[in-house]
């Protein structure tokens, strides 16, 4: 049977864009790849942020970034150093510029722009057939990045929810050298909320209302207080929203949805590509597109998220469990930790690169109490309920 490609990959998002270039770059060695994608077009749409080393493959598309960092809360604040590992911004439509770029200059690997896939893949002989809404394509692997048509609130222990505003106000009023990683200003009933801002200079900054809590909401469920973290942000100054991003993101999923067949794997947000107390993913994604890459071209097959260290795992699932269980504590959690734990060793935690010693850090900064009591509720997690795309 003849194939139309070796690979298709469902959904052209951060991830598939990154296995896409990743691809491209192998050039003639690469797989014949198909990223099927339904927008027409790319847009500003999001923002990803990480802690690096100033050399790194990404650095030339950075537009902003801070080596002082501060978290906020009613009882104090600490601002902290990161000089050695700048918190840096990619925007997105950077981000998408340069992956189209690379991808359209390859010869073995296509981005489809304004193609649907429908239904699900149906097994063929040597590989899988799926309906797209320019045709049928058959393939002999597929990796499905497509996020789930619905998500139900038992499927993560928190969702992170948050609506963003860039904004452009008519006098300075932020501080361009430190980003506000967590000011917890705003208070609810329904979970642990902050506000973010990332200052790109005195008038200009991307201010966000993020919500830890158990049900995942909505830009409408947010946009009251969103308006108020920019008012209160901006002293009331006047300001213009240049655009808006709004996000879901879950925080220790129940069991992240795996895949029986290597030849037809899922990533994504729902499979794993996100660190369960954080919601960093980008860095993640750049790991796991790596070593995707590197499979597929040796024809070992398709690589899903690798799991993280069963101790690190078991320490994300407790801080959510004490954070669902005692979110008005999570002020208190964090401020602790970012005072009594030198940063190096935080960014290090945080990036999914701590060592033992990071890790005790980290533990002895809180209160043994407060986790101990949690305990018990680190049983086994039972199967997901997605329902995923068609």
């Amino acid at each position: 049977m003849s194939f139309d490609a070796d690979l298709v990959v469902l959904g052209g998002g951060c991830a598939g864009l990154s296995l896409g270039v990743r691809l491209a770059h192998a050039g003639a060695v690469s797989v014949r790849t198909v990223i099927v994608e339904g927008r027409t077009e790319y847009a500003n749409d999001r923002t990803w942020c990480f802690w690096e080393p100033r050399a790194h493959r990404f650095a030339p598309m950075i537009s902003h970034s801070w080596s002082k960092m501060r978290v906020r809360t009613a009882a104090g604040a600490v601002v902290f150093e990161c000089g050695d590992t700048p918190y840096q911004l990619l925007a997105a439509d950077t981000f998408y510029d340069h992956a189209v770029g690379r991808i359209g200059a390859s010869s073995e690997v296509e981005l489809a722009l304004g193609v649907r896939a429908d239904g699900q893949p149906e097994r063929i002989a040597g590989g899988w057939a799926i309906d797209t809404s320019s045709g049928l394509l058959r393939t002999r692997r597929i990796i499905d990045t497509r996020p789930p048509r619905r998500v139900h609130s038992a499927d993560a222990l928190l969702w992170q929810s948050f609506v963003g505003e860039e904004v452009e106000c008519g006098s300075p009023v932020f501080d361009a050298t430190i980003a506000e990683l967590m000011d917890f200003a705003d208070a609810r009933d329904d979970g642990m909320a902050f506000t973010y801002v990332l200052p790109m200079s005195s008038t200009r900054a991307l201010v966000e209302y993020t919500v830890f809590g158990r049900n995942p909401l909505s830009a409408q469920q947010l946009v009251v207080e969103q308006r108020r973290a920019v008012a209160r942000v901006t002293h009331g100054v006047a300001s213009v929203t240049l655009r808006r991003e709004h996000g879901v993101l879950p925080m220790g999923l129940t069991s992240p949805a795996t895949s029986q067949d290597q030849s037809n794997v899922r990533v994504g947000l729902m499979c794993g590509a996100g660190r369960p107390s954080t919601g960093y993913a980008f860095q993640r994604i750049q790991r796991w597109a790596s070593m995707a890459s590197t499979a597929l071209r040796s024809r070992a097959g398709s690589v899903g998220h690798v799991p993280d260290a069963l101790h690190q795992r078991a320490m994300d699932r407790l801080f959510l469990h004490v954070l669902r269980a005692h979110p008005e504590r999570g002020p208190e959690l964090f401020l602790s930790m970012f005072r009594r734990v030198d940063p190096a060793r935080i960014i290090r935690f945080l990036s999914d690169q701590a060592t033992f010693l990071d890790h005790a850090a980290v533990i002895a900064s809180l209160p043994v109490g407060l986790f101990v009591s949690q305990l018990p509720q680190l049983r086994s997690p039972r199967p997901l309920t997605l329902g995923w795309n068609s």
